[in-house]
């Protein structure tokens, strides 16, 4: 299977606290064809397929499931709130290469992810998404049904969702720390060849920095999101 869809079974973490085949999380699935992603399904017996995307994000690149698979959308934030339109879509290549001559307005576009790692298990909407999506997963755990749940590059709301769900459990800080860490094994390839993109692009050294702290996991960033989480 694609580096690049960072694909992994939680049953894996904590000692076997939480079950094997049940909780699978990705990166977008539009990277797959039709018939890799129903290869993927049938491969762990996935059901049911919870989107956290933003519309715009799942509109421009849907997921090609096959038929009998449920599909849901939970997007744990609002397009406004990262700046997302269907003028700039959601793809960040496209973006540096649409902007590339306006470095000012690409830093400026660029998350500040502390503050968005707050705010998914502090602000209201985003934590009533983020529990209804920890909620539709471990209902679905207790009828012995797989889901899979992805953001965009299966990091950072993918991440957050993984650690609510495993503290939901009794998995440990440590342990959950050590998951979210894990989707720099995938990353670090696709990282090296977008930060080359973008440097090409550019000429901007800054950017290039900028870009590989956004596409790898930071492990600050999912402690902010340990310490302010309240179950």
């Amino acid at each position: 299977m694609k580096r690049e869809l960072n694909l992994r079974d939680l049953g894996s973490v904590g000692g076997g606290i939480v079950s094997k085949g049940l909780f699978l999380r990705s990166g977008k699935l539009s990277i797959l064809t039709p018939k890799e992603c129903t290869e993927l399904c049938n491969k762990y017996g996935i059901k049911c397929v919870i989107d956290l995307r933003t519309p715009v994000e799942s509109a421009e690149f849907p997921d090609p499931l096959p038929e009998g698979i449920e599909y849901l959308q939970i997007p744990l934030l609002n397009d406004a709130a990262v700046g997302i339109t269907h003028e700039t879509g959601s793809d960040p290549m496209t973006i540096v290469k649409n902007l590339r001559k306006h470095p000012e307005k690409l830093k400026a576009m660029m998350p500040d992810f502390k503050a968005l790692y707050t705010d998914i298990v502090t602000d209201e909407y985003s934590r009533s998404q983020l529990d209804k999506a920890v909620w539709t997963l471990k209902d679905n755990a207790s009828k012995g049904i797989c889901t899979l749940f992805h953001c965009t590059a299966g990091k950072d709301r993918t991440g957050i969702v993984s650690m609510a769900l495993l503290r939901s459990y009794g998995v440990s800080d440590e342990e959950i720390i050590k998951d979210y860490m894990r989707t720099n094994r995938n990353a670090f390839c696709p990282t090296l060849k977008k930060c080359l993109g973008v440097g090409l692009m550019t000429w901007n050294w800054d950017l290039v920095k900028t870009a590989y702290n956004s596409f790898m996991a930071q492990r600050e960033l999912i402690v902010t999101a340990l310490k302010e989480y309240r179950i």
